[in-house]
């Protein structure tokens, strides 16, 4: 790739990251409260007549502009990191999965903090994302050994993960499972060293923070979300 093309692309990748992180303050308050909602809804039975009219709730309040900002201001720069480091390794449907991946990580990982929970639209929708990506680039390429390997390593993710959290019960739950198979799908894409050490990566990251929590003898369990994630995008950076 050119010097033009490169500083092209870490534009565009720049701009979407900012964009991105500009939403994701708003995006992470009311996909839980959303949620919720539903809930609520399906656990409440019909009433068989109108009930009275619910009264207007409080004006939501704006969020903080330091916050947009912080968050609009780290998207960017990790996009451009993302692309620096794919841009001579891998193909454009490599660096878009992994966009992918980082865009909807981010909001995983802020609702995961806040509310414990990882949505499953949101992981289904960035794999299916980044499986209709690495599925374009195999049929234009007529080479579909990316794609295998991506498939596999999220499969094989999701397998150990689900394996952990029935036979050890080490407060994994199935969104983690879910948040792996997705984060292997990306993996698979560097090959299976990146695999190999994204499965590891996260739980020394945790270790620090579960050990303090295990010290003040309180809850131990952490979200762990956000440590699958960034032993992810260590992986990224550590190999290639």
């Amino acid at each position: 790739m050119s010097h033009s093309g490169l500083a092209a692309l870490l534009v565009a990748a720049s701009l979407a990251g900012a964009g991105a992180g500009a939403l994701l303050p708003r995006a992470a308050m009311l996909l839980p409260r959303a949620n919720q909602e539903s809930a609520a809804a399906a656990a409440t039975p019909t009433p068989a007549a109108p009930t009275r009219r619910r009264r207007p709730g409080p004006p939501h309040r704006r969020m903080p502009t330091g916050r947009h900002l912080l968050c609009s201001g780290g998207l960017a720069v990790a996009s451009a990191v993302v692309v620096w480091r794919l841009h001579t390794a891998t193909t454009l449907a490599t660096l878009a999965a992994w966009l992918t991946v980082l865009y909807s990580g981010a909001l995983l990982a802020a609702v995961d903090i806040t509310v414990r929970r990882l949505p499953t639209p949101v992981i289904t929708a960035a794999a299916g994302i980044v499986l209709a990506t690495l599925a374009a680039e195999a049929a234009l390429t007529g080479d579909g050994r990316q794609l295998a390997t991506a498939a596999a390593a999220g499969a094989a993710l999701a397998a150990g993960y689900l394996l952990l959290a029935l036979l050890l019960g080490s407060g994994i739950g199935l969104g983690d499972v879910r948040l792996a198979g997705l984060l292997g799908l990306a993996l698979g894409t560097l090959g299976w060293n990146a695999v190999l050490l994204g499965s590891i990566l996260p739980y020394l990251l945790a270790a620090p923070a579960a050990l303090i929590r295990l010290i003040q003898g309180g809850d131990t369990s952490i979200a762990f979300g956000p440590y699958l994630l960034a032993g992810a995008f260590a992986a990224l950076l550590l190999t290639t």
